[in-house]
């Protein structure tokens, strides 16, 4: 019996889709260019109706993906191997928040845009900030681990997963740690598996998330450059500077030109870096290192710095650098963002190597970079309706990965592995690398069911 039919048997109707025109909104995540059309759709309503799907596709022998909003950008959250994707985003309950306690309890599918609108009247902050918040879901975050323009500061997703209540491929549901973190009712600490386990290892239910007080005081400051040496300059200053700033950004002139040519323009001067950074905390003690920040920007080459602490200048300094992104697919058919991390003593080097081989391949490429912790993210531009681009583009990414690995970069900062980048996983861990984390999905997915063809392509579903 197809997997459609027998999910009539623990679903509504309406929540499983089969149709190709249903399914065809679920073949990628945000990557785009590769595709993979799924046999059907579920999207469970609540856990009880979750733990329902996840057993009958078990025994079903059926490989299932789990799926947020399908905004990552790794081929993550797609079906590879066919089979079904279980879409969670009805799952979107803010269960509590706790002012006291300092954590939030939510359902996987909250967004996190969401979660930050309903903490703001508490005074509270949920610090992971990717690009994605307005869209992206908290599981989906927790299962890539996501970071974001002020993980600089703040730390990355990790860093604020106090518990993780998931339903496993058996369909028992288990809780690893909870409000007050720790350990939960087994002896090592599991819920650090599970985050940036990419739906490979259980299906989120629920999540308990550590919060902060809001900064008191903020101030963003906006700087342009003529060459990436000075620009490196400033980053690093900034970045072993007493104001531990919480974000430093930047854009690459070719950043700048495509804002700057569309109706998003700010008025950026043309043929520049422009660095964007922020400090926060307490009023008295941000306000006091200003000049001494703006004097950093300035002294290392800059004379085009602007600040502000004024919520509204301050979402205009931020305006160029949140535009990039989705300017991206208004010229260009396709895009393939990449997610390496490099010491941000090699920026100045990794970056012109990405010119060079993007302008030997004919890619154009638009860099912005989460640099205060050196996370590349070039864009590169391409057509995957023209099979030179698609070769042209992996190409690319193969040098450059290869390069990255050579000065002791890793492979992603924030985005995951998923399908993009499992292909250089052996080469990044060895041998005694990949039998190692091998062994973590026998304890929870011996046959590959959950997930299948990511992180490892050693990772393949064969049917019992």
């Amino acid at each position: 019996m197809p997997p459609a039919e027998r999910l009539r048997e623990v679903m509504p109707t309406g929540m499983i889709l089969t149709s190709p025109a249903q399914l065809a909104s679920y073949e990628s995540d945000a990557l785009g260019f590769k595709r993979f059309r799924p046999d059907a759709v579920v999207i469970p309503g609540c856990a009880a109706e979750l733990i329902g799907v996840v057993r009958l596709l078990k025994d079903q022998a059926v490989p299932f993906t789990l799926r947020g909003a399908g905004t990552s950008l790794s081929g993550g959250p797609v079906a590879a191997q066919g089979g079904v994707v279980v879409h969670t985003s009805r799952l979107r309950r803010i269960e509590k928040i706790s002012p006291t306690e300092m954590y939030a309890l939510v359902e996987c599918g909250v967004v996190l845009q969401q979660l930050d609108q309903a903490l703001q009247p508490h005074g509270l902050y949920y610090p992971p900030d990717p690009s994605s918040a307005p869209s992206a879901t908290l599981g989906g975050n927790v299962a890539t681990n996501a970071g974001g323009a002020h993980c600089l500061r703040y730390g990355v997703t990790s860093n604020y997963v106090l518990g993780v209540e998931a339903v496993l491929l058996d369909g028992s549901v288990v809780t690893f740690g909870g409000p007050a973190g720790g350990r939960g009712p087994y002896r090592d600490d599991w819920k650090r598996l599970m985050v940036g386990s990419e739906g490979t290892l259980a299906a989120f239910t629920r999540l308990w998330l550590r919060l902060i007080p809001q900064p008191a005081k903020v101030w963003t400051f906006r700087a342009t450059f003529l060459g990436i040496e000075a620009v490196s300059a400033a980053i690093t200053h900034l970045a072993t500077h007493v104001s531990c700033p919480a974000a430093i950004e930047l854009m690459d002139p070719r950043s700048v030109a495509m804002v700057e040519n569309s109706p998003m323009a700010v008025g950026l001067p043309a043929e520049r870096f422009m660095l964007l950074a922020e400090i926060d905390g307490p009023a008295p003690l941000v306000d006091h290192r200003v000049d001494a920040v703006a004097a950093i920007l300035r002294e290392c080459g800059s004379d085009d710095v602007a600040f502000s602490d004024e919520p509204d200048i301050r979402a205009a300094l931020w305006k160029a650098r949140k535009a990039q992104g989705g300017l991206l697919g208004q010229i260009s058919p396709d895009f393939l963002v990449q997610d390496a991390v490099i010491p941000k003593s090699q920026l100045a080097e990794i970056l012109q190597f990405i010119y060079d081989e993007a302008d030997r391949s004919g890619i154009p490429v638009a860099t912005v970079i989460h640099a205060g912790d050196g996370n590349l993210h070039p864009n590169f531009l391409f057509d995957s309706r023209r099979p030179a681009d698609v070769a042209a583009v992996e190409g690319l990414s193969k040098r450059l990965m290869r390069r990255v690995m050579e000065v002791g970069g890793t492979l992603s900062g924030e985005h995951g592995i998923g399908n993009d980048k499992a292909m250089y996983m052996e080469e990044f861990v060895g041998p005694a690398g990949v039998a190692m984390q091998m062994a973590i999905p026998r304890a929870f997915n011996p046959r590959h069911q959950l997930n299948p063809e990511k992180i490892f392509p050693e990772r393949h579903f064969a049917s019992p």
